[in-house]
């Protein structure tokens, strides 16, 4: 996992639905939904289960299998370590492997297996141990010869590979992160797994998403072509899935397959410690806010399009509680279950078989900027760039035309402020806009003035691809230090608030260039927070719910009645009154089974 600090970009929430509880629900909306194909359920949400690395006994490994088997998954990510399988050049142990591979395969669990990291005989580095794990980047053709003999020994069972861990991150890739290095590794290693299994699926080292320059540079350095399916690790923690805009991880990685090619995106990492860990040394998650999020992390990503999603982890590290089992007596101890089990245990057994239909987008959505006129927006401090009217227009007559030349390595920007400033009328818990990017990495921000004086910056996300789609970011949490940028307040927007200035950031200081993208109908929005996916299977509708602040909801049904699941799997009766099924929503998704 990567333990580097969370960037709260935003691209689509995935689903929005902002109802006030004394007004019934009618009918469906979806505006600027993300299309969803393929299954749902298990074959969809899979977990890193590390039974090869980190259980210690070959010979009871299923104990854990079982367990693994109990969630309902049928996809996990496992380590094959080379310090484990090669701990010398001539030394080859498949103990812990073939244990973990018979365990989990005999139950019909697919694998997705990790290559990585190195072993201390096969890099230049002379501080590690030769027959231990080591970060520092390896001789390739040693490395290529290691990965093409454990897919040929397993390559009647496993046909998915990702080409080691967080390449991008220093403490996976010493002595520095190398995108030119790791392409070369990655060239030579698909090869030498394309010849052991020509049907193999190659997928790349999961990398942070809301920074792409490292991916980038791996296209550039011509490795787009090596790899299948784009791996991505998009930890927000300690914010929650919707504060931390967790669908933002898809937004930059697109535009940067827009120019390359497009390819799947699988999250093979993503979660939330239960207490203190690499990530929050405070601790500000617990138990039943792990289980949340999980919930609703896996259903965002999936919502937006995500092909597989892989929880971290199944059990805790000793000083790092991600896992859905405690750390207990020790890395054989499985007896202490978390809320986070039995959350990822209904989600797969709630949508097994369902297929997705829409998301309710029943929101108040009221904009406050059409750039029809312009006389009111003045470029401030740096003078690199334009704002313009431009006939290129999501609706109305015009848009407008941000033009930017971002001309040395530093920190370049442009900001735009607006005369007078935009009041946010009604408390709006997002502000948001329309954006047709260029595909470029550069993040749009906004920022806003509240009631103290405060100056709050919020980042809605990088550009993203040609095409109209639409950015919006909350603004009712607390923001980061670096966010701050007129000091004076809490942190916090205190109404009444004014949106002051538009803000294009070069996000890769490097980044020397120009381009175009184009903005619409800045908007806020407005409402109770409420999240709703519609499903359905056979006749039934399956709608899940929740709200982080809590809010009563009225729902539409033909049915007299209807059978509510919660996070954990008990099951209620819940009767219609009216057409009308109500209920009290809160963080915890969840599930509603009614007639269609």
């Amino acid at each position: 996992m990567r333990p580097y600090p969370p960037r709260r970009g935003l691209s689509i929430l995935i689903v929005a639905l902002l109802i006030a509880s004394i007004l019934p629900s009618t009918g469906y909306a979806q505006q600027g939904s993300v299309p969803v194909h393929g299954p749902t359920g298990s074959a969809v949400f899979g977990l890193n289960s590390h039974l090869a690395t980190r259980y210690p006994d070959a010979t009871t490994m299923d104990i854990p299998a079982a367990l693994v088997s109990e969630l309902g998954v049928t996809w996990v990510r496992e380590d094959f370590h080379w310090h484990r399988v090669q701990p010398q050049p001539d030394v080859w142990d498949w103990t812990f492997t073939d244990a973990a591979m018979r365990a989990l395969l005999s139950r019909n669990i697919n694998v997705l297996g990790v290559l990585g990291p190195s072993v201390g005989w096969a890099t230049p580095y002379p501080g590690d141990p030769n027959n231990d794990v080591s970060y520092y980047a390896p001789d390739p053709d040693a490395f290529a010869a290691y990965a093409q003999r454990v897919v040929t020994r397993y390559r009647r069972y496993v046909n998915h590979w990702e080409i080691w861990n967080e390449p991008d991150h220093p403490i996976f890739w010493r002595p520095a992160p190398d995108a030119a290095a790791y392409t070369r590794l990655l060239i030579k290693t698909a090869t030498a797994i394309r010849a052991a299994d020509p049907s193999a699926t190659i997928l790349i080292g999961g990398i942070n998403p809301y920074d792409t320059t490292f991916l980038r540079n791996v296209a550039a350095q011509g490795g787009w072509n090596s790899f299948d399916v784009l791996a991505i690790h998009p930890y927000v923690d300690p914010y929650g899935p919707e504060d931390g805009n967790l669908a933002a991880a898809l937004t930059d990685v697109r535009a940067v397959a827009t120019q390359h090619g497009q390819k799947p995106i699988w999250v093979t990492e993503v979660g939330w410690a239960s207490g203190p860990g690499d990530r929050d040394a405070v601790g500000r998650t617990n138990e039943q806010m792990q289980a949340d999020y999980l919930v609703r992390a896996n259903l965002m990503l999936w919502e937006a399009g995500v092909e597989k999603i892989f929880w971290y982890s199944f059990k805790d590290d000793a000083h790092n509680p991600y896992g859905l089992i405690r750390y207990g007596s020790g890395r054989a101890d499985y007896r202490l279950r978390k809320p986070a089990f039995d959350a990822l245990r209904t989600l797969n057994q709630q949508l097994a078989g369902a297929t997705y239909v829409s998301r309710r987008d029943l929101f108040q959505m009221n904009v406050v900027d059409n750039f029809e006129t312009f006389a009111t927006w003045q470029r401030v401090s740096e003078p690199n760039g334009t704002l313009r009217p431009s006939s290129r227009a999501r609706s109305g007559r015009n848009g407008a035309e941000l033009s930017y030349n971002f001309a040395t390595t530093g920190n370049d920007y442009v900001a735009f402020e607006r005369q007078p400033a935009l009041p946010l009328l009604g408390e709006p818990y997002a502000v948001g806009v329309w954006v047709y990017g260029d595909g470029s990495p550069h993040n749009l921000k906004v920022l806003i003035r509240d009631a103290e004086g405060e100056v709050l910056q919020f980042v809605l996300g990088p550009a993203g691809a040609p095409g109209w789609h639409f950015l919006r970011v909350p603004i009712l949490g607390e923001v980061e230090p670096g966010n701050v940028i007129v000091p004076g307040g809490n942190r916090r927007v205190d109404f009444p608030a004014s949106l002051v200035t538009i803000v294009f950031d070069d996000i890769v200081d490097s980044f020397v260039g120009s381009g175009t993208i184009w903005l619409d109908d800045l908007t806020v929005i407005t409402g109770y927070e409420v999240y709703d996916l519609r499903l359905q299977r056979g006749s039934e509708a399956l709608d899940i719910l929740w709200s982080p602040p809590g809010a009563w909801v009225n729902l539409a049904t033909r049915a007299n009645s209807g059978r509510i699941i919660d996070r954990s799997g008990n099951v209620r009766t819940v009767e219609a009154q009216g057409g009308q099924i109500r209920i009290d929503v809160g963080s915890a998704p969840v599930y509603l089974w009614h007639q269609r």
